[in-house]
């Protein structure tokens, strides 16, 4: 059990150290200032090394000791440099320290006019610039994105459109051919109605303009009946569905159509 817990708290102990580390070095980095009272002892650490830091928290160090107890114009240097440069460096409290009107000479021309004002315009200038740049660029974005948009509608539309005439076409083609077919298998109909009537009137035509032969009854042209027969019934001879003409002198169409022995 012991083990267990000496274990538990390597482990806990391993995995919070870096956390603890990287916090203590923030801390100890943004507040290089935070054990000095004298500004004169830290712009003399920070020349020998011991001190260090390019970007210091300006807020807590206008809050802190060593700040406050300074003259005015160190101060007004120091703040003149963190709106310059927009950050405050522990090297620009070195300059603040050893020329208080450092700053003022360099951002001042000849005038008498601080550059500083220039340089708050200036940034001003720049920051509505790069906001307007911003503002045109979305807006060329925007336009370009719409113009994408409308070019792939536009083809999406073409698409269809020549989609929607192909199948047209297509169904134009499907619906000639059928109609085409049923007109060919109309007409192919007809001429063979038409045809099988030429035959039927050709083989009647012919029934009617071959004369019997000599000595067969003319009322019965399709078969050859004796003049001199006696009076036969369908019974007694070997014929069935034979045209008959009047006179019927064997009564072979019994029930008149034309049509002999029927059977």
């Amino acid at each position: 059990m012991i083990r267990i817990c000496s274990l538990f708290i390597i482990i806990t102990a391993v995995a919070i150290s870096p956390i603890v580390t990287t916090n203590f070095y923030a801390y100890a980095v943004q507040a290089i200032w935070r054990d000095y009272e004298d500004m004169k002892e830290l712009v003399k650490d920070i020349r020998n090394g011991n001190k260090d830091d390019d970007n210091m928290d300006w807020d807590k160090f206008r809050d802190s000791t060593v700040y406050k107890n300074e003259n005015e114009d160190i101060r007004d240097c120091i703040d003149l440099a963190n709106k310059v440069g927009g950050k405050l460096g522990d090297y620009e409290i070195v300059r603040c320290f050893d020329n208080a009107n450092y700053y003022k000479e360099k951002y001042t021309d000849e005038k008498g006019i601080k550059n500083e004002q220039n340089a708050s315009k200036q940034q001003e200038v720049n920051q509505s610039q790069s906001q307007q740049q911003q503002q045109q660029q979305q807006e060329v974005n925007q336009s370009q994105s719409q113009q994408q948009q409308e070019v792939n509608q536009s083809q999406s539309e073409k698409e269809v459109s020549k989609q929607q005439e192909v199948n047209q076409s297509q169904s134009q083609q499907q619906q000639q051919e059928v109609n085409q077919s049923q007109s060919q298998q109309q007409q192919q109909e007809v001429n063979q109605s038409q045809s099988q009537n030429e035959g039927d009137v050709s083989q009647t035509q012919n029934s009617s303009d071959v004369n019997p032969p000599e000595g067969c009854d003319s009322s019965y042209p399709d078969i050859c009946i004796s003049i001199s027969s006696a009076k036969l019934s369908c019974f007694d001879i070997p014929y069935k569905n034979f045209k008959v003409l009047l006179p019927d002198r064997h009564e072979f169409d019994s029930d008149g159509d034309g049509i002999g022995c029927e059977g």
